[in-house]
């Protein structure tokens, strides 16, 4: 199962909001603004029009000039953001406008807005958009566009952005410090990334660990954000503090652990998947196809995979359906280009072809229908895939 790049996500994601505000803005600039006519004008219009009696000329009045609306205060535009809801219906399309809106003319009043936003943030307050990204999943509540952000403080990471400059820096390194949310934390160090390049690696890795640590973050999308900023910035110095707690209280795996080892220390991490397997504690089949599926990763290149392979692929606790997956996925995990397979990949290939042919002659596997039939769709497509040589 592919999962979607966060890092990705909030990068196409800050793009098109950006390219939005750049839209409302035009949108209101383009305008036409009517031009009021004088009383002379209007008088020399109704003249050609309707023949008058000719009249002593009175004098024009004096025009009055109009003032131009006074803008608004950064906290007054804030103000406002914070009451604005997105709910279905025919209001919404309104209230997305209007948000938009509202951030381009705060983006506009430039440094000045920074310490009504600055308060804003450190409050934790919040308005959420679309729940699911805020939180780092890829769900859009309410049909909501991906133009608009997962949340009001998303919005207003970007209008800092956009405003630029050392005090810029210095709000978001502050929200960095005391982000409460993965995919918050992930953004952040994102766009500190993009303006200043290396400054802040250090910082974002500090808040990284902190927030693992403060067993706060419990959904499995925001712990992986977490962790990819781990593996984004190659840091290794929390591989003892994931081995630890990989298995929970509850006797489940974190996922999100398991997969920072194995992208950080590549086949390495197999000693600890094999051992955590017997740990007694892992009951949980979800777990085992999990650690099972780091065997599977190997196999065909290393020997000891094959070994931890094997246990799960004959354990019981695992259902028919994640016994007959991680027989069939032989043809896909860790593979680096299934289509078109490299050298490595073709070796990989024609070893796992010769292991599914020696199951397949195992009496073993030969009276289980979901073995057997498992491994002659692995071998069909594994020989399929030899034959594009």
């Amino acid at each position: 199962m592919k999962r979607t790049n966060l890092f990705g996500l909030l990068l196409a994601m800050g793009v098109g909001f950006a390219a939005a505000m750049l839209w409302v803005g035009h949108q209101h600039a383009a305008r036409p603004v009517p031009v009021p006519q004088s009383d002379a004008q209007t008088e020399t219009a109704s003249d050609e029009a309707t023949p008058q009696k000719p009249t002593a000329r009175r004098p024009a009045p004096m025009e009055e000039v109009a003032s131009a609306p006074a803008q608004r205060s950064p906290q007054d535009l804030l103000n406002e953001l914070v009451t604005i809801q997105v709910t279905p219906g025919p209001a919404q399309g309104r209230a997305q406008y209007r948000i938009m809106s509202l951030l381009e003319q705060l983006a506009q009043c430039g440094p000045s807005a920074l310490p009504a936003i600055r308060q804003f943030l450190a409050s934790n307050r919040d308005v959420a958009y679309d729940a699911g990204r805020a939180t780092g999943g890829n769900r859009q509540r309410n049909n909501n566009p991906s133009l608009l952000p997962p949340s009001l403080r998303f919005a207003l990471f970007d209008v800092v952005r956009q405003i630029g400059g050392a005090d810029s820096e210095q709000v978001l390194s502050e929200s960095l410090n005391s982000a409460a949310r993965g995919a918050e934390l992930v953004y952040l160090a994102q766009l500190l990334e993009a303006m200043a390049p290396g400054k802040y690696h250090d910082a974002a890795l500090t808040a990284t660990r902190t927030l693992l640590a403060s067993g706060k973050i419990t959904e499995p999308a925001d712990r992986n954000n977490l962790y990819d900023v781990l593996r984004q910035f190659k840091d290794t110095s929390y591989v003892s503090t994931a081995q630890a707690n990989l298995v929970q209280p509850d006797g489940k795996v974190d996922a999100s652990a398991l997969r920072y080892l194995q992208q950080t220390l590549g086949e390495k991490s197999l000693a600890i998947a094999a051992q955590t397997y017997q740990d007694g504690r892992v009951v949980d089949p979800d777990s085992k196809e999990a650690l099972g599926r780091v065997a599977l990763a190997y196999v065909g290149a290393n020997e000891q995979a094959i070994q931890l392979y094997h246990s799960a692929i004959n354990d019981p606790s695992l259902s028919p359906d994640q016994r007959r997956n991680l027989i069939e996925d032989l043809n896909q995990d860790g593979l680096s280009n299934r289509r078109n397979p490299t050298a490595d990949d073709l070796k990989i290939i024609a070893n796992r072809y010769e292991l599914a042919q020696a199951y397949l002659q195992q009496p073993y596997v030969q009276n289980d229908p979901v073995a057997t039939a498992a491994f002659q769709e692995a071998l069909k497509d594994l020989t399929q895939m030899l034959q594009r040589r």
